[in-house]
């Protein structure tokens, strides 16, 4: 309560813009005291808006920078863009960083296995997140849970739907993901939480924030948790811990930095692949929730460590000057059996066994430079951003392989595999030494062309190169000076709705070459956006956003063709690609005092270039609703929630025991509520209960003929003190 309530009471090509020099992720300054932190004295005359949600007790987004680096509120930004807040993280209970991403308006989630998850947008994997605007790109097959931290150290998520390529560079036109971290707060403020949940979840959390000294010019954060919980998974439970601290000083009256360290390390015991969907004679299983394909000593862990700076330098003409920077080192592993094939119905024989044993190390810097601010031209007053970031990624992934010869796996029987001893492990072998190097000059403008009408402009300058040793096959190639436009316009109605329309570029490589031997040029992604957006109350906002995106120049094989001079590589020419059509609706803030909302209906078609739909593991249509209540008078102390999740079917066609099938998981819905009750102004008490129907549903389905079934009824109760 405190915490919340404290923050509450303190509350084409464009060529002319290619001068750019530095990468803009900027903050707001004049009425955000949790951005700038204990910086009360600092005077800033630019325009700024405020963005951190922990000083709202409201859904209602603030400012945004993930679309362009410039600090847009939503209404300004010409491209669908959605936050979730502080208080709807806390409103639904949610822990880690993926369900908090899982609760977005149009993102989708699927799963590979117990610890790796996919999210998709608009008909296409997400595969770029960011960390207070640092970009960190994820590598599809290693993703060996970095989309899943705990979400106690974030203050809210943003996601921008589309092709992002202005800032994110490479990519598919699907959302950019910008994890916003919680910040010092000017005052001494404290709270410790206990939950007890379904599973035997046992999870406590420690935040502190505070100033040091008397000047009231630094402070400090810290946050501490660790989480246990079995899953509805037999043999399979999580144990995870996170640390986090970070503190911010004003060294000058225009200058602050902030140094951060964040520590997390997540360990499932009895980690697996999912369930065998056929018997051997071709029906499909019927196992219960409890059904696994693991073994005890199979084991997931992702250790990482990141270490960021952030120096912020405010001149006299109100621009900002930034420097960031971000070092992680991670350290991965993976041991376990996957089994395969179809059992027998009664005997349970007939699966095969891989066993495997990964381990693998990370490291990874980000750099970004950032000017942004206002200046005059033509009697009006505009706005630009310019900047350049730089990431490089250094991956070694090792595989063992058993030693001698492998043990018996036995039978798999309702669901249960027979116990399996864990083999000997030979030596470790290099299957992935990479590094991959991305950097990008960008400028940006908010040209103001009259009262009503505003132009967003911008253009990037991209380089991307790739060394990697891959299974024994190596490969070197790059891409130079490409160039990704972006461009908007918004026309402002009246002073509650404005319309735009958009068009923003994204580029993907593609290793493949055409018959002279020349690598093809990356696929283009283009997104071409209508969109209205309106404040309906004071913090009441509606959005809607019909959009299309291409994908174009993507290889395809030239059957019976091998490139000049190399007769074992296939030779590909370019083709028209991918399209993806669709509509996209958001309601989201206060519908009256007290009352919070968030709702959502996403549509989208993707259909590959031979018009068949793709991306079927994840539904063309979602919709999204969470509200909740807090009574005045005498019943202030409760707040009322709920929520439904509903998305249509989905499938993959995969191998069966008698060749290609379907696998469907139809349409579903999903019901939530809430209700958190302050015992005294100090103590709280919330309670979540999730799928409160038990709806079953499977949230993979074919991914090597297997599925994994979505989480049953359960339920959580927390307690949190303010000191």
């Amino acid at each position: 309560m405190f915490l919340d309530s404290f923050a509450l009471h303190r509350a084409g090509r464009f060529s002319p813009l290619i001068a750019p020099l530095l990468l803009s992720v900027p903050v707001s300054a004049e009425e955000i005291p949790l951005e700038l932190n204990v910086l009360d004295e600092m005077v800033v005359t630019g325009r700024q808006l405020s963005a951190d949600s922990e000083q709202r007790d409201s859904y209602t987004p603030g400012a945004s920078t993930t679309a362009t680096s410039l600090p847009l509120s939503i209404k300004e930004t010409p491209q669908a863009v959605s936050v979730i807040t502080h208080q709807q993280i806390k409103d639904q209970g949610l822990i880690t960083s993926g369900e908090i991403l899982h609760r977005a308006p149009g993102v989708s989630m699927t799963r590979s296995d117990s610890n790796r998850f996919n999210y998709s947008s608009r008909g296409y994997s997400i595969s770029t997140y960011q960390f207070d605007g640092l970009m960190t790109p994820i590598q599809g097959y290693w993703n060996f849970g970095d989309t899943d931290w705990d979400g106690a150290i974030y203050d809210r998520i943003e996601v921008v739907r589309g092709a992002t390529g202005l800032l994110t560079g490479a990519g598919d036109p699907s959302a950019s993901v910008n994890f916003i971290r919680k910040k010092p707060l000017p005052e001494f403020a404290a709270r410790v939480s206990g939950d007890l949940g379904s599973w035997d979840q046992r999870r406590l959390m420690a935040d502190v924030s505070a100033p040091l000294g008397d000047s009231g010019r630094t402070a400090v954060r810290l946050i501490a948790v660790r989480d246990r919980q079995d899953t509805h998974v037999d043999n399979m439970e999580h144990d995870k811990e996170t640390y986090y601290g970070v503190i911010n000083s004003q060294l000058t009256p225009n200058t602050d930095v902030s140094l951060g360290v964040e520590y997390q390390h997540n360990q499932t015991d009895g980690a697996g692949g999912g369930f065998p969907m056929f018997y051997a004679d071709g029906s499909q299983t019927d196992f219960d929730h409890s059904a696994s394909n693991n073994t005890r000593w199979s084991r997931f862990f992702n250790e990482t460590t990141r270490a960021f700076i952030d120096v912020n330098h405010f001149l006299d003409n109100s621009w900002r000057l930034r420097a960031a920077y971000s070092y992680d080192d991670g350290n991965y592993g993976l041991t376990y059996l996957f089994r395969s094939g179809f059992p027998d119905r009664h005997t349970g024989e007939g699966m095969s066994a891989y066993f495997a044993n990964y381990r693998g190390d990370r490291r990874r810097q980000d750099v970004h430079f950032t000017a942004e601010g206002p200046f005059e031209l033509l009697g009006r007053d505009h706005e630009a951003a310019f900047g350049w970031v730089r990431t490089q990624d250094d991956l070694d992934m090792r595989l063992a392989s058993p030693a001698g010869a492998t043990p018996d796996i036995g039978a798999y029987i309702n669901g249960q595999g027979a116990p399996v001893a864990e083999p000997e492990w030979g030596a470790y072998g290099s299957v992935d030494d990479s590094k991959l190097v991305q950097s990008g000059a960008y400028a940006v403008s908010r040209l103001s062309l009259a009262d009503p009408l505003h132009l967003v402009a911008g253009i990037r300058l991209s380089n991307w190169e790739l060394e990697q040793v891959y299974f024994g096959d190596e490969r070197q190639y790059s891409y130079n000076n490409e160039l990704t436009p972006y461009a908007g316009l918004i026309y402002d109605f009246n002073d509650r709705v404005s319309g735009y329309v958009s068009y923003t570029e994204i580029f993907q490589t593609q290793n493949v070459r055409s018959a002279d031997g020349s690598l093809l040029d990356p696929i283009t992604g283009r997104n071409y956006e209508v969109g209205l957006k309106a404040t309906l109350a004071d913090e009441l906002e509606m959005n809607l956003a019909v959009f299309r995106s291409e994908q174009n120049g993507l290889g395809e094989a030239i059957p019976g063709e091998t490139v000049n001079g190399r007769p074992d590589t296939q030779a590909y020419r370019a083709t028209d690609g991918a399209t993806v059509e669709g509509f996209e609706t958001e309601l989201v803030g206060s519908l009256a005092p007290g009352w919070n909302l968030n709702a959502s209906f996403t549509l989208a078609n993707p259909i590959s270039a031979d018009g068949d739909r793709m991306n079927t593991t994840h539904p063309r249509q979602q919709a999204k609703l969470f509200t909740s209540y807090q009574f005045d008078g005498d019943w202030h102390p409760l707040r009322l929630g709920g929520g439904l999740r509903w998305q249509s079917k989905i499938y993959r066609d995969t191998r069966g025991p008698a060749g290609t099938t379907r696998l469907t998981q139809g349409s579903y819905s999903v019901v939530d509520l809430m209700a958190r009750y302050d015992i005294t102004p100090e103590l709280s008490a919330q309670l979540n209960l999730n799928n409160v129907f038990d709806k079953e549903y499977h949230d993979q389905v074919g991914f090597y003929s297997q599925g994994w079934w979505g989480e049953p009824r359960n339920l959580r109760l927390s307690l949190s003190y303010d000191f």
